[in-house]
């Protein structure tokens, strides 16, 4: 057999066949002319070769299997060691992956240093996963909100209403009246509850970490917060949401506060905690007071400003204590 008709038997390269050849797994004769001819053994030894090789047996292996010096079944089980390796290697590769591309975050190098650690605020979750000071308002969250808000409403309205003379022909409307009043009151001042235990004080702003920039929702008052709520719900937020390059970011200040906290008892301890004012080149401005950060985007957030943001006053460092997970409360003051 002429090496072109093996080629469409096997399936394998002239390439590859004289590679084998040149291993001693196989010893054609040559015609007159210089050709190469395959015989019958030959053809079989090349198809176990194939066989071998495409469970990734190794050439000094099929050598050793052809010889009968090496065992298939040790090969096999040595390599699904191998490849069980390299399957968990793909996986973490893949969980990789799939972390930067839901965080879409911009490519930098430092990110390579960053070593999560899961952690929560209060039993507050994230929203999403992209890289966030503050927990952007989803329209899962606006309605989880409602549905914790709506049924302590509806009874201070109907317990209300008790007290006034009303035609029970009008009452339920006058009560849905009352009802949707109180909604609107307590989501456009901010006053609804996120949970049976806990309030978010956080006027549902964020600033969220991205690719190329950042995306923010600054609060502007009672009607604009009562509509971007409504927006989130009706997924039509965008037009409250504002983006920002990281070249069009002028400055960027982390002014650290004392501050203080209950937690279940009437005794309050000292914290200090970072506000965040960014100032753009259009001259507007944002300060975030007291912004939640969530698992650990603190790390993200410090690498990223740092490469990103040209003019960063930080006379505290606290950066460097994000950056390296350092508790801001400790690190200050060992300083």
């Amino acid at each position: 057999m002429k090496t072109k008709e093996l080629e469409q038997v096997l399936g394998l390269s002239k390439h590859t066949i004289f590679y084998y050849e040149k291993e001693g797994f196989v010893h054609p004769t040559r015609d007159e002319n210089g050709y190469r001819n395959y015989s019958e053994q030959d053809v079989q030894t090349l198809q176990l070769v194939k066989f071998l090789r495409n469970l990734n047996i190794s050439i000094d292996d099929v050598k050793g299997i052809i010889a009968g010096t090496v065992s298939f079944d040790e090969c096999l089980r040595i390599n699904e060691i191998h490849l069980n390796k390299q399957i968990e290697g793909l996986k973490e590769i893949e969980k990789q992956v799939k972390k930067y591309k839901d965080k879409n975050l911009p490519v930098l190098p430092a990110l390579e240093n960053i070593h999560e650690q899961k952690k929560t605020y209060l039993g507050y979750q994230k929203t999403t996963p992209t890289v966030s000071l503050g927990r952007k308002l989803t329209s899962s969250l606006a309605l989880r909100e409602l549905l914790y808000t709506l049924p302590g409403i509806i009874i201070v309205s109907y317990m209300t209403l008790q007290w006034f003379p009303i035609d029970k022909k009008y009452f339920w409307i006058v009560l849905v009246l009352v009802v949707l009043v109180f909604l609107m009151l307590i989501f456009g001042f901010n006053f609804k509850q996120t949970s049976s235990m806990m309030l978010d004080e956080g006027l549902d702003q964020s600033v969220e970490f991205l690719q190329d920039g950042i995306t923010y929702y600054q609060r502007k008052g009672f009607y604009q917060h009562l509509c971007y709520h409504i927006a989130v719900l009706l997924h039509h937020e965008d037009k409250y949401v504002h983006h920002c390059a990281y070249e069009n970011i002028k400055e960027v200040s982390i002014i650290v506060s004392k501050r203080y906290m209950k937690m279940g008892s009437p005794l309050a301890y000292e914290i200090y905690v970072p506000d965040f004012k960014f100032i753009f080149h259009d001259g507007s401005e944002f300060y975030f007071y007291w912004p939640m950060i969530l698992d650990d985007d603190e790390r993200y957030i410090a690498t990223i400003l740092e490469e990103k943001v040209k003019n960063i006053k930080d006379p505290d460092h606290v950066l460097y204590a994000m950056k390296h997970g350092i508790n801001l409360y400790d690190y200050l003051k060992a300083q």
